[in-house]
């Protein structure tokens, strides 16, 4: 059974190409294009890795969603890829190996717009 790797983004676009380039070196992809949908996949499937947009509808949507699920039992495990546009911003957040991980624990960092194969690497690096 291929790994199953979820893609949260508000971008439609982004999602389409995320699962094309990821479904096409052999896993099985879902997209959410919030928190809420994401929730509801993570409840109805197995799922393996997570790819997530930082500011969606809300500025705070991709920090609440990685800080809930890692501190939920249930999810705690699944390694998170959190995938920004935000250094590019005039934004007060900024992101890196020396972010806090209590404040926003994801597992790795991927500033947009995010190479395939870097994208490829990051994801064979997180499963185990």
């Amino acid at each position: 059974m291929s790994k199953r790797i979820l893609v949260v983004d508000d971008d439609i676009d982004f999602l389409e190409n995320m699962r094309i380039v990821i479904s096409s070196h052999g896993y099985d992809v879902l997209t959410a294009e919030n928190p809420d949908q994401a929730r509801g996949k993570l409840e109805n499937d197995t799922i393996d890795l997570i790819v997530l947009d930082v500011m969606m509808v809300k500025d705070s949507d991709g920090f609440n969603l990685a800080q809930s699920l890692k501190a939920d039992p249930k999810y705690k495990h699944i390694p998170i890829i959190m995938a920004t546009a935000v250094n590019q911003k005039q934004t007060a957040f900024t992101f890196g190996k020396d972010t806090d991980g209590s404040f926003l624990p994801v597992d790795k960092f991927m500033e947009k717009p995010i190479k395939a194969d870097e994208l490829l690497a990051a994801i064979e690096g997180l499963q185990r």
